[in-house]
């Protein structure tokens, strides 16, 4: 398994060991499948964003909204209380 951040979508994602890849939204931390043309769970430009992932830790991906997120003005992670 491998874990991603998007800062720019304020979202995380999994890619399972068969390279399918899920995603948590900080609007909808409920995880969802999606396919290869979804901007956000691989990185691919949009409107003008680059949504670079970042590796995470299988913690971060699952405390995701619930322990972090990230700050809007600075973009940097955050701690939730």
């Amino acid at each position: 398994m491998k874990y991603f951040a998007n800062y720019e979508a304020d979202a995380v994602v999994r890619e399972d060991d068969n390279g399918v890849r899920y995603i948590k939204e900080i609007d909808n931390l409920k995880e969802g499948r999606v396919g290869k043309d979804h901007d956000v769970a691989w990185g691919i430009p949009s409107y003008g964003v680059h949504n670079f992932l970042e590796p995470i830790t299988k913690e971060e991906y699952d405390n995701f909204g619930i322990t972090w997120d990230w700050d809007p003005w600075g973009g940097k992670k955050r701690t939730l209380r």
